[in-house]
């Protein structure tokens, strides 16, 4: 028997033989251009290869009889039956151009506002397909002024469900095209489920994809940016047919290049569009459906092998995108590689992204799942230190908090250029050292090349004593804490003078220096403050379920359900109790990780994420707390206990 030849007991061959050939139909339903016996064999046994025969034996004997999978004897590569219609040269396959005009960034039903679609055979756009849909809500200022649709224009429009049934006669069992194909794909998808029952089922291309497999050194590849670089009409843009009309004729001209390439048919385009950027398969074990089930809360997810071992936790702001973004062809040998493990996603939903961050942290801390290290991928995040207990203390930029004590920390920032050019122009201005190690003074030292340059005041040969470059750190410290008034009004008036008697190069580098200023002054104001002077209280949730986390001179002191009437006056105690205690107690290094946290959060919050209590003193009213309780103070008008005003991500630097 095969299956003794390949080491496996005759009890077991039944159920061998019916679980390797669901591995492998769904591995080749994957792989319309097939795969070869090699590369089956290894998806079921591990040492394989000793005679190079047996592979293929083993695969034979299993599949040979099956109608569900072909063997094309010319490649030597095995297939599906059902992507053998897939098998037609570029010229002859047929596509449909889809653009969807929406509501906004999130399915939901109803939601679409327009479908603009062509159908094309090769290179030849031949019919069009254009509605435009009743939504189920009134369609946002924003999307009006974008698509120039508007509710009194939708107002006769046939809804979704009278629209939904032609187009799936017009898509019919064709290639769907897009340009970002996963927006338009996730809203029909979710259509597709909640008015037929079950989801679109049709090949995917996506020109973006595309475009960053055909033209690599094109970084703007939005849909009219493409346009121009070819020269096309952008007529129409921003409605259904004429963005539509866009990407077909995009498509045209990629469908050019694969062929010249050598990519003739369509079942091989099709498939190294699986293999994405780092061209490599993508080996999709999650079934779809799973994942358009997920919800679009924040949470952490995490992923599982086969066998049920933990292989990586993340978290989320939206738990579906997140972990559909996964499953694309744009993701990296890395991630190809460990979505080539992943069987199974766990979910835990969460209040906010705050929390999601907060319990990713601990279980990663706890598990140790082993991609978590290789897969981190958040961009770094920067802190400002200055060390106030130096003698001569320095402005420098670190990737980590410190629990040292005296150490003034502020940030996160995120872009390591722009923070070191304007660290740099703090520290020329005002005088700073940026010599590392400790200063023995001694007025025999000859100074380095900026202290002779005077981009330092050189207190190590006592050109200034102490208690003058003390002065400058005061400056410094007020600059970062927010008061960058005086300094940057002397910049201008400088600035001003040197204009006015003609030192051009002079008054071109005050210039430059009060702009990187005036940019660092702006990124900190709009921070959380200085890290370690953060007393606020973050409320997250609704309703009964609410929590409020106390944060106490930058430090996660507190976090606190508030599911009872006793839950706000005990919050309101705590903080009464440890307001002062926490301001003179040192940071443990337990703390760092939570603070870098909220501090990160704080940054990057949008404006529903929960709801800010700032605290000025050790004293708030319980009812501050309450669900209802969300009247805006302006920030220069806070009282212990106020709120902070809603803002919007392209307030924070």
């Amino acid at each position: 028997m095969v299956s003794e030849a390949a080491g496996i007991p005759g009890a077991n061959q039944r159920q061998f033989g019916i679980s390797a050939k669901q591995k492998l139909y769904e591995f080749l339903r994957m792989r319309p251009a097939g795969a070869d016996a090699a590369e089956l064999i290894g998806l079921l046994l591990s040492g394989a290869g000793s005679d190079p025969e047996l592979g293929a034996r083993i695969v034979r004997t299993m599949l040979a009889g099956d109608p569900n999978f072909i063997f094309d004897a010319e490649t030597a590569l095995w297939s599906l039956q059902q992507s053998d219609r897939l098998r037609v040269p570029l010229e002859e396959a047929e596509f449909t151009v889809v653009d969807l005009e929406t509501t906004g960034g999130q399915p939901g039903p109803g939601t679409i506002i327009e479908i603009g679609a062509y159908r094309m055979v090769g290179r030849r756009m031949t019919e069009s397909f254009q509605s435009l849909v009743r939504p189920h809500g009134s369609i946002p200022r924003f999307i009006s002024n974008l698509t120039s649709i508007t509710s009194e224009m939708v107002r006769e429009a046939p809804p979704i469900e009278q629209v939904l049934p032609a187009f799936r006669d017009f898509l019919g069992d064709r290639v769907m095209v897009a340009h970002n194909a996963r927006f338009d794909f996730s809203f029909l998808d979710f259509e597709f489920r909640r008015i037929f029952g079950i989801g679109l089922p049709n090949p995917l291309l996506c020109t973006l994809r595309m475009s960053r497999r055909f033209l690599p050194s094109v970084k703007r590849r939005r849909l009219d940016l493409l346009a121009q670089h070819f020269g096309l009409s952008q007529e129409g843009r921003h409605r259904g047919l004429g963005d539509a009309r866009m990407a077909a004729e995009i498509l045209s001209i990629f469908l050019e290049i694969a062929m010249k390439m050598g990519m003739t048919r369509l079942d091989r385009l099709l498939d190294d569009h699986t293999r994405g950027l780092s061209r490599r398969r993508i080996e999709r074990h999650v079934p779809p459906e799973d994942i358009a089930a997920l919800p679009h809360t924040p949470g952490v997810y995490l992923m599982r092998n086969e066998r049920g071992d933990l292989l990586y936790i993340g978290k989320a702001r939206r738990l579906k995108e997140r972990i559909s973004s996964y499953f694309t062809s744009s993701v990296n040998a890395k991630t190809a590689e460990l979505i080539s493990h992943v069987y199974k996603i766990e979910t835990r939903p969460t209040r906010s992204p705050l929390e999601a961050a907060l319990d990713e942290a601990r279980l990663i801390r706890e598990l140790k799942p082993p991609y978590n290290r290789m897969l981190k991928s958040a961009a770094p995040a920067y802190f400002i230190k200055l060390d106030m207990m130096d003698e001569f203390p320095r402005i420098v930029i670190a990737l980590k908090m410190s629990a040292r004590l005296g150490l003034l920390q502020l940030g996160p920032f995120i872009g390591r250029r722009s923070l070191d050019h304007s660290v740099r122009a703090l520290s020329r201005v005002l005088g700073l050292r940026t010599c590392t190690g400790k200063l023995v003074p001694n007025e025999d030292f000859s100074p380095c090349i900026y202290g002779q340059m005077g981009h330092c005041t050189a207190p190590c040969n006592l050109s200034i004593g102490e208690d003058g470059y003390a002065e400058r750190v005061r400056n410094a410290v007020a600059f970062l804490r927010g008061r960058s008034g005086a300094l940057l009004g002397g910049l201008a008036k400088a600035r001003d003078q040197a204009a006015a008697a003609m030192r051009f190069e002079e008054a071109g580098r005050y210039r430059r220096e009060l702009s990187l200023l005036t940019t660092l002054a702006h990124r900190a104001s709009r921070l959380s403050q200085v890290v370690t002077e953060n007393n606020l209280v973050i409320v997250t949730g609704e309703g009964s379920d609410r929590a409020a986390h106390v944060v106490l001179a930058g430090r996660l002191a507190l976090t606190r359900m508030l599911d009872s009437e006793d839950a706000p006056p005990h919050v309101a105690e705590f903080i009464a109790a440890n307001y002062e205690r926490y301001k003179l107690k040192p940071v443990e290094r337990g703390e760092l990780e939570a603070m870098a946290i909220v501090a990160r959060w704080l940054r990057e919050r949008l404006a529903d994420e929960g709801r800010l209590i700032y605290l000025n003193g050790p004293m708030l009213a319980p009812a501050a707390l309450s669900a209802n309780q969300g009247r805006v103070i302006p920030s220069e008008a806070r009282n212990p206990g106020s709120v902070l005003p809603a803002l919007t991500r392209a307030d924070f630097p």
